[in-house]
């Protein structure tokens, strides 16, 4: 008869999403990942498989969650030029209190694992897509209202502010100061106008 799990799976994939997203998937060790689920390995191993499967089971929560809540103004029908600008400001205001300091969980996934594991890259790449697509959409809203111009290409301005969001995002991980950041941000914005 096998024995009940005594642990919380779901729970310990949050603990392990954190560590990963603090430490980087290198870096993270399965003790680091122990001590922060307080799920010895076997009991990770039998629920994940392995480091690797436990870190793509963190991106995936990741998306659905962390990224849900951060771009869920933006995926509203009707959003647009203000729920891109509020997209934007919770950035900010994340760098301003040290919550933007470990950087976004893909995006630094993109540069440390994607080039060597499809399965992240897949990941990174479902979440680029997801961002472009919601950007685009508020882009095209933000022209049937009158807010932008007709000669704005939605599609092209959803690449850029996907790539916009992702370079706030390293520069919050990084050395920069939180005035970097929110000048890099509003600079990057002038092209809405």
């Amino acid at each position: 008869m096998a024995r009940p799990r005594e642990f919380d799976p779901a729970k310990a994939l949050d603990e392990a999403m954190h560590v990963f997203w603090k430490k980087g998937y290198t870096a993270t060790s399965v003790e680091d990942l122990v001590e922060a689920t307080g799920v010895n390995r076997y009991g990770l191993y039998d629920v994940f498989d392995s480091k690797r499967g436990l870190f793509l089971a963190a991106l995936e929560y990741y998306r659905r969650t962390v990224v849900t809540e951060a771009i869920q103004e933006l995926e509203r029908p009707g959003a647009s030029i203000a729920a891109i600008h509020a997209v934007f400001e919770r950035i900010i205001r994340r760098a301003r209190t040290g919550e933007a300091k470990y950087g976004c969980l893909l995006c630094n996934t993109a540069e440390e694992v994607a080039p060597f594991d499809p399965e992240a890259a897949r990941e990174v790449t479902t979440y680029q897509r997801r961002l472009i697509k919601a950007f685009r959409a508020a882009v095209r809203e933000a022209q049937h209202k009158g807010e932008l111009t007709e000669s704005i290409d939605p599609a092209e301005m959803g690449r850029y502010l996907a790539g916009l969001i992702q370079g706030a995002s390293y520069l919050a991980r990084s050395p920069s100061t939180n005035q970097e950041v929110e000048d890099f941000v509003h600079v990057g914005l002038r092209v809405l106008g």
